[in-house]
Order: structure tokens, then C-alpha cells, then sequence
């Protein structure tokens, strides 16, 4: 005989319990959400080196780069071209590919290598 929700052994008390409320459902996901986040990395004073000729020779021939950056727990890129750097500000001015000016934090910089 096969086994149904109204068979003697099955678990009918708890049948009913199944739904969720759209709050919980909501929890749940941002609980999802949070688990993929990372740490934000941290530089060494190599690594800034390799970004340092990086963006030299990029600007010297106006070459693509892309720019990878950590930001509340992902990481997000942007390729376009290093207009100029700013170190009072300690930002890049980066204008992509749809001529949108973006200026990002040296701070927030994880890797930059040419496109």
C-alpha cells in the first residue's frame, strides 16, 4: 500500500505548519544575502606597487583598464580609462566606456590590470 498524507503514519499535526510568513521570508533572504559577503582585503605594499606601474603605463597609452573594488561586502569592477589620479583625494578618475566619469577610493581598490 502506498503511503499518503492521510495513512496512519504520516505526520498530519504538523501539515498545516508549512507556510511562512513574508517576514520570516524576508529574514531568511537577507540572511542568504549576508552569507556570500567577504572581508574586505588589505593591500600590501607590493601589491600597490604592481597597481602603481599598472595605471603608469595605462595612462602613458591611453590603454583600457579594469578596476576591481570591494564595496559593503562584494566585489564590483568598472573598465574604462584612468583619466588622472587624484592623490589629495586619494581617488582614481576613471571615464568608461559610455563616458561616465567615475571616481573611485584608493581605499576600496582591490585589484586594477589592463583590459
Amino acid at each position: 500500500m502506498n503511503e499518503n498524507k492521510l495513512t496512519p503514519g504520516s505526520n498530519m499535526r504538523w501539515e498545516s505548519m508549512r507556510m511562512i510568513l513574508p517576514e520570516h521570508r524576508e529574514r531568511w533572504l537577507q540572511h542568504r544575502e549576508s552569507m556570500k559577503k567577504v572581508e574586505k582585503p588589505v593591500l600590501d605594499e607590493q601589491k600597490w606597487e604592481e597597481i602603481e606601474r599598472t595605471i603608469n603605463e595605462a595612462m602613458e597609452y591611453g590603454s583600457l583598464l579594469e578596476f576591481t573594488y570591494w564595496e559593503d561586502g562584494f566585489f564590483y569592477s568598472i573598465v574604462g580609462v584612468c583619466e588622472r589620479v587624484n592623490v589629495e583625494q586619494k581617488q582614481f578618475h576613471i571615464i568608461d566606456g559610455e563616458d561616465d566619469i567615475h571616481y573611485l577610493k584608493f581605499d576600496v581598490v582591490t585589484n586594477i590590470h589592463l583590459v
